[in-house]
């Protein structure tokens, strides 16, 4: 991923573009709301959950089961952590424009750094997505249902090696 500052690739701007990654946010919103019994995601969770669900080994490493410890989970698989804090930081402009797309857009709602769920409108009749882009959405999903189990997004962030 290119330094702060420099141009992207044109694949890294197609592929991780603001109205994407904003549907990876309200997917991660919408379960996390659902399995905490009607809390808000933390939106510092947003760049977490952005770099895991998009990252492909990662992505696919993943538990299957939210009743998986997450402590556990990364010490047994320490390559998902390998880079992890640099895709964070490469992603965190991205995160933040999609989270504001996202707001401006009405596919998320929040307040007081936290993000929710808005209204998405159906996709255009012949729009199919790719299994890839339905996996990114389903494990940032499963993402938001895990982090919900966890303490504290502080905690979440310290057990992936990330910090608020």
């Amino acid at each position: 991923m290119s330094s702060a500052g420099a141009p992207r690739p044109f694949e890294e701007e197609a592929l991780f573009n603001p109205a994407f990654l904003s549907l990876i946010l309200r997917e991660a919103a919408k379960e996390f709301f659902e399995r905490s019994g009607g809390r808000d995601l933390p939106a510092m969770l947003a760049y977490l959950i952005a770099p895991v669900a998009l990252h492909g080994p990662t992505r696919q490493t993943l538990p299957r089961s939210v009743t998986a410890q997450m402590g556990e989970w990364v010490r047994a698989h320490p390559a998902a952590l390998v880079d992890l804090p640099q895709r964070a930081r490469s992603l965190r402009p991205l995160v933040s424009a999609a989270a504001c797309f996202g707001l401006r857009s009405g596919v998320l709602g929040g307040e007081q750094g936290v993000l929710r769920a808005g209204a998405i409108k159906r996709r255009p009749h012949g729009m199919d997505r790719s299994a890839d882009v339905d996996d990114c959405l389903s494990r940032a999903g499963f993402l938001g249902r895990w982090v919900a189990e966890q303490a504290d997004a502080t905690t979440t962030l310290a057990i992936w090696g990330l910090r608020a």
